[in-house]
């Protein structure tokens, strides 16, 4: 019965764990925001180098909050619960930290951004309460775009397209 109970206790730990390899995710990221009184380096406010330790333990949104992925145009589609959980969000003015993560594995960081913002983005950024268009750079732009990833691309594709 004891071993019943340790067998059964890891089977539900190994399958709502913080491992999750489940297609699509998006994780709220461990960063501070842009210090403005100080001059960035080099010259990008909100560059994003992350590592997984910077995601917080659970994504915001998995897969299955997701209807669609428009890849042509960089839009997410979310269903009900997505929606719900992006308009119960508090995003700054100055952005939230969030990281674009496919199988486990960190494609890049990004920002929500606040519709009311007067904040330029010089990096990747979207209005997740607006149209959920993932955008390069809001005035500005540092760097390469890092949203059209080969992985990124040929997942999406096949999820949205089945062959």
């Amino acid at each position: 019965m004891k071993y019943t109970l340790l067998i059964l206790s890891f089977l539900i730990f190994s399958c709502n764990g913080t491992n999750h390899k489940n297609g699509i995710e998006i994780y709220h990221v461990k960063k501070e925001f842009p210090d403005f009184t100080k001059k960035p380096v080099p010259e990008c406010y909100y560059c994003l180098e992350l590592q997984k330790k910077d995601l917080f333990e659970s994504p915001l949104l998995e897969e299955s909050d997701i209807d669609f992925f428009d890849w042509d145009e960089q839009q997410v589609k979310l269903n009900q619960i997505g929606m719900a959980k992006i308009r119960a969000l508090k995003i700054p003015l100055q952005g939230l930290p969030m990281a674009m993560v496919l199988n486990g594995e960190l494609i890049y960081g990004f920002w929500f951004w606040n519709e009311v913002s007067s904040f330029g983005c010089d990096r990747v950024f979207t209005y997740p309460k607006l149209d959920f268009k993932i955008k390069f750079g809001h005035q500005k732009t540092y760097g390469k775009d890092p949203r059209f990833d080969d992985n990124l691309e040929k997942y999406i594709i096949e999820k949205n397209y089945p062959q």
